[in-house]
């Protein structure tokens, strides 16, 4: 049901912002679709199969069909005939001579794109462009989010797009004010400057295809077109939605037809009563939309409120109807090893980004302590891309031994060699310390056979064994304190070796790029890489800068991608270099200082001071140079560059190695230990070649790292729903399509995945968390050994490293004062982000065997992504495990656990569940426990239903066995109250349950209450308690009401006379004392009195015997024994009798303090403060018995507090605010409230008043624009001057504008710097332009046609120019190379009787265009490398 609803409301609408005050009209109402309209094509006014389109309108405008995959055929359904793109590029339809974009201009289309028709899905589309000078005007981007270059800029849509469906778009460029505005299904989704290089020619209309038609990136349109319109003006909102409407409502209305049946067959279905108030609700809604549907007139907006309100009503009626996840516990889909299987990627270098102490050479205790509550199984080293050039041999040993390790990017700015501080023993140390299996990711880049074997016998090997002889590397490692083997059973040969572009700085192809045959093939099988003139590089340091000439003596240099030395035993045993041991080929090796070839001799013994001569030590690779005495020494600053030829392995040699070693490890020790290798070359391709070459017993799977990309969104909601979708589309797709292509016996390896590219904070958030949580069940289906997270740990920063965005990993390592992130040495601090708690939850508990489950029904996000996904499992007790991700923003789900031949009801349960408030809710240091994992112990219910979440994750386990029971336990006491007091039935009532533990109560435990606090009389309470395991205990209290007594009585002539007598003796002692007179003056006012009450005679008598009592200071203690005697005498005759129906508390207190001075008259010892303090106390005591509390400016003021709004106030202190007004209320409202509490009360009611804060300015945004913006300036050179031209004075203005007077002023600012920053725009990268450039100058064109020749020529002459263009933008590389390109490819050769060269000749110029081609192919990698991710 709720597919249709989707595909109501959003799979038309895919990725437009959801309309909200838009009024929608029906176009003919309001609109005039053909004013300023240039031409429209619907493609009825031809028959399928036509190949010349003329427009519709009349005007006669001809387009003609180009390529053998565009076509009109008939769609069969609302759009009819359409213009359809096949597989093929290199085919569109053409306007020619037919639009200059310099003048404003709109373009409105339909069009559907077919995902499966799309062989390069990492790829942009086109879906217009101009040809010649012009540009590509519409493209969509594998994100699903629209692009333009028509001025030379790119700019793109805010929100991305579903393929796969109808969609209408509408782009208006206006180039008066240099905007352009993307229409998504008819709603505005950004409006963004243009740029300023518009293109003034009349050039031809491509549809569905680049200018170079057989261009790759971007590509041609795979799927239909439609309703193509031109405009020669700026269309407005109004028209573009009327352009939509026109095929939008007839599209709405049939899906709606289709979700209201579907709703309709949910009601009937029974799922609930007919009077449930969901039902009556869902029906409703039915009825509704079927009368809307019967309307002839049915406005788009009448139609998307009935959608909304049904959609609403079958998400209400659902959310009671349990989705059931059906087991099928005899059917064990895979059996994994749940203690490994869910890892993670680490990396050795910077001390492993800041874990590892170099000092005391251990992982950091803190840093250890959250990856064991995590609970990693199994961890991938020395990493990814990083692992590449790791030569594992000079990484043991002492610390000060040790070489320094190189980058697998080591070409970087700033990049130099690598401090192996936390080498093999260190790793294995920690593994075994936290119980995670090691996966070693071992350098096919760097070693060969011999030292892969040599690997896995120190691995693997018990001391002595040593199955390859020579060295034991077996006792190596129990010298360096290991003596037992660490059984390491899986292999990745190199880190996505397929990954082309610039050797050094984005390539992890390395030498396999220098063998003919390609890169594929070298990795495969190996071969004779040849390298000409390529820089050479310190031992420890591969960087071109660090590679330089340093002017030394005795200078050193090495030769790349020699091989490494296999090492053996010296004269006096320690282990050496290998003499005899070929690391390159003799006779092929030149030495170059500058541009001048040196002289290679076999001792430089024999030199001279002045002779150019270098020693090359073919075993190592090394180049020495002189001292200045025997041999020079090159200029400081001077490139060395060297020729040379090495003989390399691949990977079948390696695996056979590993393999072999393994083998006979296992013979000579009587084990069966497993070495699983896997490719690392992801590729189709490889599969193919190995199953060719008849070797896929070589290789056990292939390395899958299926990576998201790059997610959009305008809005955290947007991005959260873009993510989810590349889950499915790029990540599960991606693998899915490999296990569908390896041999069986082959599996998919995730040793790498993620969100990938965005350095955006939710990639920190729940959003990934839930990401990583739906995709790696799936990876566990499709059978992958084991499954690890790119990457363990990084610095917690905004941006990204070499290697990535810092957010991907899973803990973020915060540097602390003094810390280096360079190095990574200092003290770091580490949390764990939402995503590492995915890992704990899995890690906690969970089965071997993963069984077959299903859900009854799926539910779909707006987009058309799965939201629920499980996978279940059971271990060897029998414990059941789900894990359940629902990826829904907004639905929580009820979810029915239903196991085949299996009662669930009754069983203990326990629930992880990962939930938090917001998708983009993150940890950090100062609060690391914003997202958790929440633990309940329960049981199954009757109804075996669990509610799981929106947006959240949980794992349940499912105890196979039964615990006791015992029933929960309430504590509650009769209770005596005064009538008109306020009663709570909950107030003093707890329950505990032994199995549960404390339980909370609520009103829903009180089953009966028949209480009336308005009249006395003698009530019950009775209380209910179930347990989680439904065990069920009820307890009854009595609450005896008393009457209450007023306390304004007349006073007894008894009393008064005693007061008079009083007052009487007061004054004859003829003190002058303040206290006393104020006594003696407030008693003759009440006797003044017609009618005093019976509390002010009291109050008065007590004030005077108090004030008689401190009087007394230094009288004799038997007078104040005569006073105190007085006092009581007197409270037992006219105070105690008259209290039938005062607060009981309060009498008990004045009985109390009765007895208490009694006590102290009867103590002949009693001193006279002892005796004035009990005259003291029973005065207070006394007066307390009727004390009316007035509360009328506590009830004013808490008056004043409700009338306050929240309007303009912080939420932090509003909130204050209601919590001091409930507060107060609760004081008013009592009884026997103090005058103390009352001003308490009001102060604090007074100081919240008081504290209320005004909202503040938003500058955040502003303050964010900023930031961006003196990021740009702080790199200004990386920019196009002409783009980045006003910038710094635009950031000032912002800055001063930061201290703005009103929010207006701060958002315009905002806006200004914000349309400043994106019109910057990077220069272009020319690398691959001079390679050719420089390439074409070198051939010689003697022996080609002057026709051929000089085309090149002169398109020479325009790339040389060109690239002397401060201004030259990408896209005019990337079209110079391939028109460069082309006039190579097109070079005739001259005939025997034009052409004077020799005819031999021919062979070395087919070999140099070979070589050209593929120089070509390299180039244009290297253009596309900034887009490859490092990793």
């Amino acid at each position: 049901m709720k597919r249709l609803i989707n595909l109501m409301l959003s799979a038309v609408l895919a990725g437009s912002t959801m309309f909200s005050a838009v009024t929608f009209v029906r176009a003919e109402e309001s609109v005039d679709l053909n004013d300023g309209l240039k031409n429209y094509w619907n493609f009825e006014n031809v028959e399928a199969g036509a190949t010349s389109v003329p427009s519709n309108d009349g005007k006669g405008v001809e387009a003609e069909l180009i390529g053998n995959s565009v076509s009109i055929v008939d769609s069969e359904g609302t759009f009819g005939n359409v213009l359809h793109f096949g597989r093929e590029n290199g085919s569109y339809m053409k306007v020619s001579d037919y639009i200059n974009t310099s003048g404003n201009t709109s373009f409105s289309m339909w069009y559907r794109y077919d995902p499966s028709l799309d062989d390069r899905p990492s790829s942009a589309a086109v879906l217009l462009q101009q040809d010649g000078n012009g540009r590509s005007l519409l493209t969509l981007r594998p994100s699903g989010q629209y692009h333009t270059y028509i001025n030379g800029a790119d700019v793109l849509s805010d929100d991305p797009v579903a393929k796969g469906d109808w969609q209408n778009v509408t782009v208006t460029f206006d180039q008066e004010n240099k905007r352009v505005k993307f229409y998504i299904n008819g709603v505005l989704d950004s409006e963004n400057p243009l740029g300023n290089n518009a293109v003034d020619a009349l050039t031809a209309l491509f549809v569905g295809a680049h200018k170079v038609p057989a261009n790759n990136d971007p590509h041609a349109m795979k799927g239909d077109i439609d309703e193509l319109r031109v405009y020669e003006k700026v269309l407005s909102d109004e028209e573009a939605m009327a352009l939509y409407a026109e095929k939008g409502v007839e599209l709405e209305k049939a899906a709606f037809a289709d979700a209201v049946q579907e709703a309709r067959e949910l009601y009937d279905s029974g799922a609930l009563s007919p009077s449930s108030p969901y039902a009556q609700a869902l029906l409703e809604a039915i009825e509704d939309g079927e009368a809307a549907l019967a309307q002839e007139d049915l406005t788009l907006s009448e139609l998307r409120a009935a959608a909304a309100a049904l959609e609403n009503a079958v998400n209400a009626y659902q959310a009671l109807v349990p989705v059931v996840l059906s087991v099928q516990a005899d059917d064990v889909e895979r059996t994994i090893d749940s203690g490994s299987i869910f890892g993670i990627n680490h990396r050795y270098a910077f001390n492993g980004y800041g874990t590892f102490d170099p000092q005391t050479m251990q992982v950091k205790d803190e840093f250890k302590a959250l990856y064991e509550q995590v609970g990693f199984g199994s961890i991938r080293y020395p990493g990814g891309t990083i692992s590449n050039l790791y030569n594992w041999k000079t990484a043991l040993g002492p610390k000060e031994t040790r070489k320094k390790q190189i980058h697998g990017f080591y070409n970087n700015p700033g990049q130099g060699g690598i401090e192996p501080n936390f080498g093999i023993s260190e790793i294995a140390t920690f593994a075994d310390s936290v119980d995670s299996e090691i996966v070693y990711v071992y350098s096919l880049a760097r070693g060969n056979a011999q030292d892969a074997a040599d690997l896995v016998e120190y691995l693997n090997a018990e001391v002595g064994t040593n199955p390859n002889g020579g060295v034991d590397w077996a006792q190596v490692r129990a010298e360096n304190g290991h003596p037992d083997p660490y059984h390491v059973r899986y292999f990745e040969i190199g880190n996505e070796m397929n990954q082309g572009g610039g050797d050094g700085t984005a390539s992890q192809q390395y030498w396999t790029a220098y063998v003919n045959g390609g890169s594929e093939n070298a990795y495969i099988q190996g071969g004779t890489a040849s390298f000409t003139r390529q820089y050479a590089v310190c031992e420890e340091d591969w960087n071109q800068q660090a590679s330089l000439s340093d002017g030394s003596a005795n200078m050193v240099r090495y030769m790349r991608y020699a091989n490494v030395n296999p090492k053996t035993f010296a004269s006096d045993g320690t282990i050496t270099d290998d003499e005899r041991f070929t690391a390159v080929e003799e006779g092929s090796v030149h030495v170059y200082v500058g541009n001048e070839e040196w002289t290679i001799v076999d001792s430089l013994s024999t030199a001279g001071a002045q002779d150019k001569a270098v020693e090359i030590d073919h075993a190592t690779g090394a180049i020495r140079f002189g001292d200045g005495v025997h041999g020079a020494i090159p200029a400081s600053g001077t490139q060395i560059s060297v020729s040379y030829q090495v003989e390399r392995e691949g990977f079948l040699d390696i695996s056979a190695a590993i393999k072999e070693t393994t083998r006979q490890i296992n013979e000579a020790e009587g084990t069966d230990y497993e070495a699983n290798v896997y490719s690392s070359y992801e590729t189709q391709s490889f599969i193919t070649k190995m199953n060719d070459l008849g070797a896929n017993a070589l290789y056990d799977g292939m390395t899958i790292h299926p990576y998201s990309g790059t997610p959009q969104g305008s809005s955290d909601e947007a991005w959260y729903d873009d993510a989810m979708l590349k889950a499915e589309n790029t990540g599960i797709a991606r693998v899915q399509s490999y296990v569908n292509m390896l041999p069986e016996g082959k599996v998919p390896v995730i040793s790498e995945y993620g969100i990938f590219r965005s350095t955006d904070t939710q990639v920190r958030s729940m959003t990934h968390a839930l990401y990583i949580a739906k995709v790696m069940m799936e990876y566990v289906r499709l059978g992958s050994p084991y499954i690890q997270k790119h990457c363990l740990v990084d610095y917690y920063s905004s941006g990204a490293d070499a290697l990535g965005p810092t957010q991907q990993a899973v803990i973020q390592a915060v540097a602390q004062e003094g810390a280096d992130t360079s190095t990574g040495e200092g003290d770091f601090a580490f949390f764990l982000t939402p995503s590492a708690f995915v890992f704990q939850m899995l890690n906690k508990g969970f089965g071997d065997e993963v069984l077959s489950a299903s859900f009854s029904q799926q539910f779909t996000m707006p987009n058309g992504v799965t939201s629920l996904s499980s996978l279940v499992s059971r271990d060897q007790a029998g414990n059941l495990y789900f894990a359940i991700v629902n990826v829904d923003r907004t639905s929580d789900r009820r979810v029915k656990l239903d196991v085949s031949d299996t009662a669930l009801a009754g069983k203990p349960m326990e629930i992880q569940l990962l939930n938090a408030d917001s998708i983009s809710a993150e940890n950090t240091l100062e609060d690391p426990d914003n997202v958790q994992i929440e633990t309940t112990e329960t049981i199954v219910p009757e109804d075996q239903t669990v509610v799981i979440p929106a947006h959240s994750f949980a794992v349940i386990k499912v105890s196979a066995e039964e615990k006791t029971n015992t029933a929960p336990i309430i504590s509650a006491e009769d209770r005596m109250l005064t009538a008109g007091d306020p009663f709570d039935p909950l107030e003093g009532v707890s329950a505990y349950d032994a199995e549960d533990g404390q339980i909370i109560l609520t009103e829903e435990n009180v089953i009966f209450n028949d209480v009336n606090m308005e009249e006395a009389g003698t009530y019950h309470v009775t209380y209910q308690v179930k347990d989680s395991r439904g065990k069920v205990t009820e307890l009854t209290i009595t609450v005896t009401v008393r009457e209450k007594e007023i306390g304004e009585a007349a006073a007894s002539d008894a009393a008064i006379n005693a007061l008079n007598n009083m007052a009487d003796k007061a004054i004859a002692l003829g003190s002058e004392d303040a206290a006393l007179n104020e006594a003696i003056a407030n008693a003759q006012a009440v006797l003044a009195k017609e009618t005093p009450t019976a509390v002010e005679v009291v109050t008065a008598l007590l004030d005077l015997s108090e004030a008689m009592a401190n009087l007394n200071t230094g009288g004799s203690s038997d007078k104040l024994r005569e006073d105190l005697k007085a006092t009581i005498d007197y409270i037992n005759a006219y105070v105690l009798t008259t209290v039938d129906n005062v607060r009981p508390a309060k009498v008990t207190e004045l009985k109390t303090a009765v007895a208490e001075a009694y006590q102290v008259y009867m103590n002949e010892d009693a001193t006279a403060d002892e005796i004035r303090a009990a005259i003291r106390t029973l005065s207070e005591k006394a007066q307390e018995l009727w004390l009316i509390v007035s509360k009328a400016e506590l009830n004013a003021l808490i008056e004043s507090a409700e009338a306050i709004s929240a309007d303009g106030y912080t939420d932090l202190t509003y909130r204050a605010l209601q919590a001091a007004i409930t507060a107060a209320k609760s004081v008013a409202a009592n009884d026997n409230a103090t005058t103390s509490e009352v001003t308490t009360a009001i102060t604090d009611l007074a100081s919240a008043i008081a504290d209320l804060e005004t909202i503040t300015l938003d500058t955040s945004a502003l303050e964010h624009e900023i930031e961006l913006a003196e990021s740009i300036l702080a790199n200004i050179d990386d920019y196009v001057p002409s783009t980045v031209e006003g910038l710094q004075e635009k950031v000032d203005a912002a800055k001063a504008a930061l201290s703005a007077a009103t929010q207006e002023e701060i958002d315009a600012a905002t806006d200004t710097l914000r349309e400043a920053r994106l019109t910057a725009r990077t220069k272009a990268d020319v690398s691959a332009l001079e390679e050719i450039i420089a390439y074409a100058n070198s051939l010689d064109l003697s022996g080609y046609t002057t026709e051929s020749a000089q085309a090149l020529i002169q398109n020479l002459a325009r790339a040389e120019h060109l690239i002397t263009d401060p201004e030259i933008t990408q896209e005019e590389v990337n079209d110079m190379v391939e028109t460069l390109q082309v006039s190579v490819d097109e070079l005739v050769e001259a005939d025997d009787s034009t052409n004077a060269e020799d005819p031999t000749n021919t062979s070395a110029v087919n070999t140099t265009n070979a070589m050209f081609a593929l120089m070509i192919a390299a180039g244009a990698a290297s253009i596309a490398a900034y887009r490859r991710k490092r990793s």
